[in-house]
């Protein structure tokens, strides 16, 4: 029996090291995807306060009460931490987010009285560098003592939200409150990017749930021997496939799609993509 328990435990530990190395692969993705619109700190607040909704839906579908401790054990977050997120729900806590550095910085520029144009109430020209009311003291106060006064404005600077007046004193004027850090473009391809990722993963969940006759398809076919050489006529020729089948998947959406909305209907899709493991700028010219 200790054996069989000692099998059991190494089996259950080297499941959890191979979970760990995809999920690396698949937040690296999703990094790259978000890496200098979302802050570290705000996407770790989000995952903290998913980890608690998921681990409290979690406990209710085994029959058990989902208490304070029991979601702190599953979760790894201190009951402290658990309470906190408990008080407010999921969409509370991404609205809440100063989810980058320059974000944080225009809300204290704008909203901290401190910064502001005690005649007019907007945000007050600054002085660069400089004890009191600075744009140093601005950066020390919302972003902190490691990011330094020129990487901010070279940033801002690039979106378009300050500019720098010469004068008596070199100084910083807010042209803008809406920071974007990415076109509208980027931003909503990496919108439409990261759908299409929850809804594979949809999938996924879903079958590790179902028995096998409700399950849904969920299957990819690729090859480790592809010519590099070739790589841009089997993109064309996949594209040309793909473009066939969406069709088709349209007109079977089509036929089932009821002519108005009603209460009660279900969202169902079918997706389409080709992928390879190497950047764009690897592509043989």
């Amino acid at each position: 029996m200790p054996g069989v328990l000692m099998k059991n435990n190494l089996n259950q530990a080297d499941d959890a090291k191979s979970i760990t190395l995809f999920l690396g692969r698949v937040f690296r993705k999703l990094v790259r995807l978000v890496i200098g619109t979302v802050s570290l700190p705000a996407l770790t607040d989000i995952l903290k306060a998913i980890y608690v909704e998921e681990a409290q839906k979690k406990l209710e579908r085994e029959g058990s009460k989902p208490t304070k401790s029991a979601i702190a054990l599953m979760t790894g977050l201190d009951t402290r931490v658990v309470s906190s997120i408990l008080d407010q729900n999921l969409k509370e806590t991404i609205q809440n987010q100063s989810v980058n550095p320059e974000h944080a910085l225009i809300d204290m520029w704008s909203g901290d009285p401190f910064f502001q144009d005690s005649e007019t109430g907007k945000p007050a020209s600054l002085p660069i560098v400089g004890k009191g009311r600075t744009f140093q003291t601005l950066v020390l106060r919302a972003v902190g003592r490691n990011i330094t006064v020129k990487t901010v404005i070279s940033r801002l600077l690039a979106s378009g939200n300050i500019r720098v007046v010469q004068e008596d004193v070199e100084k910083v004027e807010l042209l803008s409150m809406l920071y974007s850090p990415i076109s509208d473009d980027r931003a909503k391809q990496t919108e439409v990017g990261l759908i299409e990722a929850s809804r594979i993963l949809t999938a996924v969940i879903h079958n590790m749930r179902a028995d096998s006759e409700n399950r849904v398809p969920q299957q990819g076919r690729w090859t480790y021997r592809l010519n590099p050489e070739k790589y841009r006529d089997f993109r064309r020729e996949a594209r040309a496939l793909l473009e066939k089948q969406i069709k088709e998947g349209e007109s079977l959406l089509e036929r089932f799609e009821e002519t108005t909305k009603q209460p009660g209907q279900v969202t169902v899709g079918i997706g389409w993509y080709q992928w390879s493991d190497h950047e764009p700028g690897e592509e043989e010219e």
